[in-house]
Formats: C-alpha cells, structure tokens, sequence
C-alpha cells in the first residue's frame, strides 16, 4: 500500500507531466479526486466581472452542468468569490466559509450542487487578478461529508506546482502559436526558405522551396537529404551547411553559392545559421545545428530601397544596401554592385542592425524575408528606387 509520501510525490509529477501535455491534467484531476475521496476534480477558469467561465479540465462532472455554471451559475457562485478573501494558494472547505444552513438558502446550493450531489467542496485559488480567478477544487457528496484537514493539507502542498504547471501550460501554448504563425508567414515567401539541420534533413519547408524540390530543377532530396544536381554543387553545398552549422546562431558563418538550373539560370543560394532568438521562440533544437536555407532566383526578391528607408528610418545608402542584402547578396557583393569599399559596408550593416534591432545578417535577413514588403508579389518596376 502506498504512503502519503509515495501518493504526494506521483500526483506531483503528474502535475508536471499535464504541464507538457494538457490531455493529462483529466488523469491527474482523477488521482486526485480518489486520494482525498472526491467524486469529483476541477481546475476552472473564471471571470466574474464579465461573466464568462471555462474548465481547464474537469473529472466527475457532467459536461451539461459544466455549460450550465458557463451560462448561469457563475452569476449565482458565492464559494469561488469567497476565496477571494484569502491568500494565493490557501486552503478552505465550502463548510469552513459558510454553514450549511447559509448554503441551503442559496440557488446555486439547491440547484445546482444538490443535483449533482456535490454539497462538500474543497478549494484553493492558484492565480486571481482583479476579478479573474483559477479555481483548483474537489467535491463530495452528502454521505461522504465534510473535507478534512489531511485532504486540505494534500491540496495545499500540490497547490503551487498545479499554479507553476498552468503558467508553463500557457507559456507553451503562446510560443505554438507564435511558431505556427512564424512559419506560416514564412511560407507565403516568394524566396524558397529551408530550414535544416547540419546533416541536412529538412525541418521545414516553405512553399517556394517545396515547388523547386518538387520539380528537381536544381535542389532536390535524395533518402530524406537535400542534394543538389552535380556532385560538386552537392560538396559545396554540404560544406556551407557544416560551417554554418558550427558556428554560434547568430553568426556570420555559412556562405552563398549559385546552383544551376536545366534551363541554364541560376538560383541562387544563401546559407546562414538560424538567429537565436528565432530558434528560442520557435523551440527548434539546436542539438546538431539548424541552417537556414533562402533559394531565390535573381531578381525574384527585390525590396524597394525607399520603401525600407520609411519602413525602419534608414538612410538611403543604408536602405540600398538592406535591399541588396534581401536580394540574397553577401556584403561584399553588394558593396561591389553599389560601387562602395567593403569597410564602408560594413559600417552600414551596423547602422542598419541598430535602427532594425537584428544582431547579425542572418537575423537581418530573416527580418527582411517576413517583412510585409517581401510578401509583395507585384513585379512592377521599382525605377525611382534604384
């Protein structure tokens, strides 16, 4: 038979296991709810002032009742309010705050805790703020009786890591979303995006770049690798994502090349390391080195000069250069096309870091490829900014 102890410790690492994975927060709830001899387990959400309510999860409650609280009873609950009174995380049982011959006075009592044979409860606040409340309770039923101090002492030592739980919940719910938005932006580029790790399988593969693997005309994969047409182009381009690969996100590391076409263009190709802060947000692992991979034919990107000169206060030397840049050039390359020494460049690329708040050319270029202007597919003739 297992102790207080052992049942304390493994209902504490199911907290954390719901943490990664909200599916398991019913399996905890439940475990619970039969530790402290419960016939039911909730963590809601609730906000008094607006009215509106939802069930984090729940275990032991009809889903009809549920949407009845949503509905109606949240206007009528005198228990969760009453917690309010009380410190973050401090125990108390429905019986403590009120007496029974207060409750039966009550809608909700009569109407909604009788039916469900729900009159004991057991609860604590894990987060509340203004009228916001997150409600962490337990229920039993008439012949069960009142909660007692063991059951409320279980509940106040799991009562912070269940509050800590919620909180990395929600974090990783934000940073889902935000990476799933991130890399939807990326695949409505018009430039072909791969990102990949250094043995060079890809983790992700926009739009543009699936067209051009699909078509092999180029860059292709061969037993779930990127390959290129010749085995030279193929070294080349394995050597790039190695360097790129070994050094810091960040970094300067990596490099371009040209890449062949069957109709005699070229692509173009820039390797570059993905940006910390990019592969912090978007949890990409960094255990073998992730690359960013841009593929764009010449031209195919062009943001105008004068456009990003409004777009983030550059000067006009600065915004050519940044859209020299765009358009898949290294510094030196565009300092040769714009008829400037490569110190001077240089000079400016720290300009346009500072005024654009990117820490390196790879995070510029990032910024530069999934700003509004790159989305633009209007070839029109940008003369005047040239």
């Amino acid at each position: 038979m297992a102790s207080a102890e052992d049942t304390t410790l493994d209902l504490v690492g199911m907290v954390y296991d719901a943490a990664l994975d909200q599916h398991k927060w019913p399996s905890f709830l439940d475990a619970f709810a039969r530790a402290v001899g419960g016939c039911s387990s909730i963590l809601r959400s609730a906000d008094y002032k607006t009215g509106k309510a939802s069930f984090v999860a729940s275990v032991g409650y009809d889903p009809a009742w549920q949407s009845a609280y949503c509905n109606h009873f949240i206007k009528l609950d005198y228990l969760t309010p009453a917690l309010n009174k009380f410190k973050l995380g401090e125990v108390r049982s429905s019986d403590q705050v009120f007496s029974l011959s207060e409750q039966r006075k009550t809608e909700m009592f009569n109407d909604y805790f009788i039916p469900q044979d729900k009159v004991h409860a057991l609860g604590t606040l894990l987060t509340k703020d203004d009228s916001h409340t997150l409600l962490f309770s337990a229920q039993r039923g008439k012949r069960a009786g009142a909660f007692g101090e063991t059951e409320a002492r279980l509940m106040g030592i799991l009562a912070p890591h269940v509050a800590r739980a919620v909180q990395v919940q929600r974090k990783i719910g934000r940073v889902t979303v935000e990476k799933e938005w991130a890399l939807g932006a990326l695949d409505q580029l018009r430039m072909g995006v791969i990102l990949t790790n250094s043995c060079g399988a890809a983790l992700f593969v926009n739009h543009a770049a699936e067209q051009l693997l699909t078509s092999a005309n180029g860059i292709n994969t061969r037993q779930g690798k990127l390959a290129l047409s010749s085995v030279a182009e193929t070294v080349l381009f394995y050597k790039l994502i190695t360097d790129a690969a070994q050094g810091a996100p960040g970094s300067s590391r990596g490099g371009d090349m040209r890449i062949a076409l069957t109709n005699g263009e070229l692509l173009h190709c820039m390797v570059m390391p993905i940006p910390l802060e990019l592969s912090a947000r978007w949890d990409i692992s960094l255990a073998s080195g992730c690359v960013a991979v841009f593929l764009s034919k010449p031209s195919s990107l062009q943001l105008p000069p004068r456009r990003l000169a409004e777009l983030y206060g550059l000067t006009p030397a600065e915004a050519r250069l940044a859209a020299k840049l765009a358009a898949l050039r290294n510094v030196e390359q565009a300092a040769d096309e714009l008829c400037i020494t490569a110190h001077t460049a240089r000079s400016q690329l720290k300009s346009i870091f500072a005024k654009t708040g990117a820490q390196s050319q790879s995070g510029l270029m990032m910024l530069l490829a999934t700003s509004t202007l790159a989305h633009c597919r209007d070839d029109t003739k940008q003369s005047e900014d040239k």
